[in-house]
């Protein structure tokens, strides 16, 4: 699939990006930082502990986004790090870049000390440099877009991952994706409703595109999640987790968000 609209725009900055960081760190340094940090716990394990009746949310650090401009940029990421751990949150998700999204490593970095919670570094990754810069951080899992890669850079970054003692999140956002998903042996796929090429929203696609996995594939839904009513529709589905990030950094209460998303308000 040829890689267009914000998609496109987003590859030529992380190169920029990524020349930048390796002028400034050779990957020799990154990579042998990298190897020697160790993962407090697996994002794997986490997504599997989910049930129906406690949905596991995979809350974000999420300071800005293209579509709906800024949202919190001077977010505290500890605090709400915080916030999502004793709330009941399975899994911490970071927004790491940084022209559309006002995040940074720095984020990661910080998220990472914060809780005991596996983090997922949420990107455009594209070099395996990005993979040992989120081990460094201190990073669980890191997001893999299947649009953004061939079948082979896919399964190369997923063995690299795995080599490193973390498990992708591999994103896709239709059926034809999944085949590049699966073959490249991922094991959680995220099912993103929102197209990143036209930045266009379908709260559709992850119930129809979850018909098609295979039982020894756990999905993920991504995008267009901003209440209870609509982690039911995936739990209806066999979807037991969910990426939240806008809805929670915009909630006025966010323990108590967290939780009525986990589980219906009567249970809690």
């Amino acid at each position: 699939m040829k890689v267009e609209g914000f998609l496109k725009e987003m590859v030529a900055i992380k190169k920029e990006e990524i020349d930048r960081h390796r002028s400034a760190t050779p990957l020799k340094s990154v990579r042998k930082d990298a190897e020697q940090t160790k993962v407090p716990t697996s994002f794997l394990s986490a997504m599997q502990e989910s049930t129906r009746d406690h949905a596991g949310i995979i809350a974000e650090i999420k300071k800005a986004s293209p579509s709906r401009g800024d949202i919190l940029v001077d977010l505290d990421v500890e605090a709400y790090v915080k916030k999502y751990t004793t709330a009941g949150a399975s899994a911490i998700s970071v927004l790491t870049e940084s022209v559309y999204f006002k995040g940074s490593l720095t984020d990661l970095t910080l998220a990472c000390k914060a809780t005991d919670l596996p983090v997922l570094r949420k990107d455009f990754i594209i070099n395996d440099y990005q993979i040992f810069e989120a081990k460094r951080s201190g990073a669980a899992s890191i997001l893999l877009i299947t649009t953004l890669l061939s079948p082979r850079q896919q399964a190369d970054y997923t063995s690299l991952i795995r080599d490193l003692g973390m498990e992708p999140l591999v994103e896709i956002n239709s059926e034809w994706e999944f085949e590049q998903a699966y073959t490249s042996g991922a094991r959680v796929v995220g099912i993103n409703n929102r197209n990143l090429q036209t930045l266009e929203t379908d709260p559709t696609i992850a119930k129809r595109v979850v018909k098609i996995f295979p039982e020894d594939i756990i999905p993920v839904e991504a995008s267009g999640i901003s209440c209870r009513q609509d982690i039911e529709k995936g739990l209806e589905e066999k979807i037991f987790n969910f990426l939240v990030g806008e809805s929670i950094v915009r909630a006025e209460d966010t323990k108590a968000f967290i939780q009525s998303l986990c589980q219906p308000t009567d249970a809690n």
